[in-house]
Parts: structure tokens; sequence; C-alpha cells
């Protein structure tokens, strides 16, 4: 039983890894004449998104490596 536990806990510790990664930091919305045109979101393991209002331009995802 003890093998079992030792998973579980070890699959606790991964999926709190893996929420803090996930935690936004900061997000910066640009707008312009009332309508917002980008927005950034930074996100705790270095993760960096950038959405466009427009539909012609591709969303990117950037990292930033916080060695």
């Amino acid at each position: 039983m003890t093998e079992f536990y030792d998973v579980v806990e070890k699959q606790k510790e991964i999926l709190n890894l893996e929420k803090e990664a996930k935690r936004v930091v900061g997000i910066d919305t640009r707008y312009k004449d009332g309508l917002w045109t980008q927005q950034t979101i930074d996100y705790a393991d270095g993760r960096r998104v950038t959405e466009f209002r427009d539909s012609r331009k591709k969303n990117k995802e950037e990292h930033h490596g916080l060695d």
C-alpha cells in the first residue's frame, strides 16, 4: 500500500507544479478607438501569449526562460 500512496503523492506534486506554472502574473491590453486591439498575458512559467483582435493576425506564444 505504501507504493500506492507514494504514487498518489508524486501525482499531487506534479499537479501542484502545473497549477503554479499556469498562474497569470500579468495582463497587458492595448486599446485603439475604444476597442481592444492586442492583449498580452504573462504566465508564471515564463510563457507569454499575445492575442490580436484582427483575425488576420495569428496569436503568438513566446517562452521566456526563468532559469
